[in-house]
């Protein structure tokens, strides 16, 4: 299954979308309602995907949406 991780750097001020498996940052915005936005519709294509959200601070990831076949 694919996933696609949404993590916050406080460093920067901004939010991140990164493909688990490339290690790639896919999307980035100031907004994370909008970056959730932009990981559903390329989870939609990337199905079997799945969408999770690390905060900062903590060891486990959210399941945010998961799209299977």
């Amino acid at each position: 299954m694919n996933k696609l991780k949404i993590v916050y750097h406080s460093g920067k001020q901004i939010w991140q979308l990164c493909h688990e498996d490339l290690q790639d940052i896919i999307a980035t915005d100031h907004n994370i309602y909008e970056l959730i936005i932009t990981a559903d519709i390329i989870a939609k294509l990337m199905k079997p995907c799945q969408i999770v959200f690390i905060p900062q601070h903590v060891i486990k990831e959210l399941l945010l949406s998961e799209y299977s076949f």
